[in-house]
């Protein structure tokens, strides 16, 4: 990320180093189950759409046999 100032970095850095290993090892935890939580979800619609579309080529006369 460029867009983020010099400064701002140091402060989040400064922050984060602040934390015990014990707190943020518990932020990574969590974050990461909502980051699995959220790709699970994400991944639903497309999966259907993926699936009906492998589905109607196998069942549709006019495509060319492969």
């Amino acid at each position: 990320m460029n867009d983020t100032p010099q400064h701002i970095k140091e402060l989040q850095l400064k922050i984060w180093l602040s934390k015990s290993p014990a707190e943020r090892l518990k932020q990574f935890m969590e974050d990461n189950s909502s980051l699995f939580q959220f790709w699970k979800v994400a991944q639903k619609p497309y999966q259907k759409t993926t699936d009906s579309n492998a589905d109607k080529k196998s069942t549709d006369s006019s495509l060319p046999a492969a």
